[in-house]
């Protein structure tokens, strides 16, 4: 079975032709508002959450040749993927993603990437709200609400 139209994950990247180095990712980040949890990187919320929904509103995967990159003390990169965990979030906080990935992609001189095509910030955005439709009209539940949270949970574990 298929939990596709459930969006709990969806992801933006930014592709470098060329291996950079891991050193300037910490200063670029901690300039944006990210927080460096050792080798994890999130932009996280602010004041009480629900227990139901996700502490963060980008969370951050950098990687080299396919393989994740844990730790910017030294190494190389060529790929970052922020996501966004759509369902267990409030669909207000989909603009301050849309914002943030482009303020990363702007900071790394390279563009924005969904589902293989480079985007601008407006198309992004539309995506984002067709997907929140979707999600109502598939599940009848919001973006973040406890009820969604709970079927999500419900199609666990998945074969």
């Amino acid at each position: 079975m298929s939990y596709e139209y459930l969006h709990e994950v969806e992801k933006v990247e930014l592709c470098s032709q060329v291996a950079r180095p891991t050193a300037e990712l910490p200063l670029i980040f901690r300039k944006l508002g990210f927080t460096l949890h050792d080798d994890v990187v999130s932009f996280d919320r602010h004041g009480k959450i629900p227990p139901w929904q996700h502490s963060s509103i980008v969370e951050v995967e950098v990687s080299h040749n396919g393989e994740e990159v844990f730790g910017f003390d030294e190494g190389e990169w060529d790929s970052i993927r922020l996501k966004y965990l759509f369902a267990t979030l409030p669909y207000e906080l989909a603009d301050k993603f849309v914002k943030v990935a482009f303020s990363v992609s702007k900071e790394l001189v390279l563009p924005l990437r969904h589902a293989g095509m480079i985007v601008d910030e407006m198309t992004l955005q539309r995506h984002f709200a067709e997907i929140g439709k979707e999600l109502l009209d598939q599940t009848g539940e919001e973006a973040g609400s406890e009820g969604l949270a709970i079927l999500i949970h419900s199609t666990y574990p998945r074969r």
